[in-house]
């Protein structure tokens, strides 16, 4: 198996492992027996909707023995990158509970829709938040427009849901962009290979030899290992498909219809 090639597995988790909390079984699996073959797992998601920790739970509750150190979310991105490039202490959050909890965990004072109004916060972060509003993000541009940092998640424009595709963080954070006419001052998850190096701090590995990313989107996952130099390998459980290849510049190492081909 091309597998022997490779100590380091980075995997995606959306649209690889689960779909909106329902298991893609054989992909599961199939990293299961990597693990258990020796090769070290990370996890990297731009779903910031999950903690770390409710996200490892869900997967040991799938079988997947998936230490919290060893996943990174897009939240916990823009959480270090606002806490040790910025001086940020107060964010309004246009997220679900898992951004939430990466913010506050490192110490960022959460402000309501209440208190904006009164005051204006540090900055803005936009994650996945699928109960979104139009107040709420009406709340975010008008706290931009005044003067807070614009700090996005990721700029998935689709997020795979069990019952098909779904708007993504970045079809969100888009509004915004095109009614103030500005990009966002950082965007923490893939492509940026921001994330990469903190999932190599966090999780206290030396290097990327011998590495290779997993993923389901040409967009983020592949174009992430394209600008971080490793290896890729596109599963086509998720969102892109073979007739995205042809029609991209982005070209994934190789492609498997699901992860058990890897171990042949």
């Amino acid at each position: 198996m091309f597998l022997d090639d490779y100590d380091l597995i980075i995997s995606d988790v959306d649209g690889v492992l689960v779909r909106e909390g329902e298991p893609i079984w054989n992909n599961l699996i199939a990293i299961k027996k990597m693990i258990e073959i020796g090769k070290k797992v990370i996890l990297i998601t731009n779903n910031s909707g999950f903690s770390r920790v409710l996200l490892s739970r869900q997967l040991n509750y799938l079988g997947l023995k998936i230490d919290p150190n060893n996943i990174i979310t897009s939240g916990t991105a823009a959480a270090i990158y606002l806490k040790e490039k910025t001086n940020v202490k107060s964010v309004y959050v246009v997220g679900e509970e898992g951004l939430i909890e990466e913010l506050k965990s490192y110490n960022f004072r959460i402000l309501s829709s209440n208190e904006i109004e009164e005051e204006i916060p540090d900055a803005v972060v936009i994650g996945l938040d699928r109960l979104s509003t139009y107040e709420k993000l009406s709340n975010a541009m008008r706290c931009i427009y005044r003067g807070s940092k614009f700090i996005v998640t990721n700029m998935d424009r689709l997020w795979p849901s069990k019952d098909g595709l779904k708007l993504g963080a970045g079809a969100l954070a888009a509004s915004i962009i095109y009614a103030l006419q500005r990009e966002p001052d950082f965007v923490a998850g893939k492509p940026n290979t921001w994330i990469i190096e903190i999932a190599l701090r966090l999780t206290n590995t030396k290097s990327l030899d011998k590495a290779v990313i997993i993923g389901d989107q040409l967009e983020t996952d592949i174009k992430m290992g394209l600008n971080a130099g490793i290896d890729t390998i596109l599963v086509l459980t998720g969102i892109s498909k073979l007739e995205d290849i042809e029609k991209s510049k982005i070209k994934p190492k190789y492609v498997v219809n699901s992860l058990n081909e890897i171990l042949k």
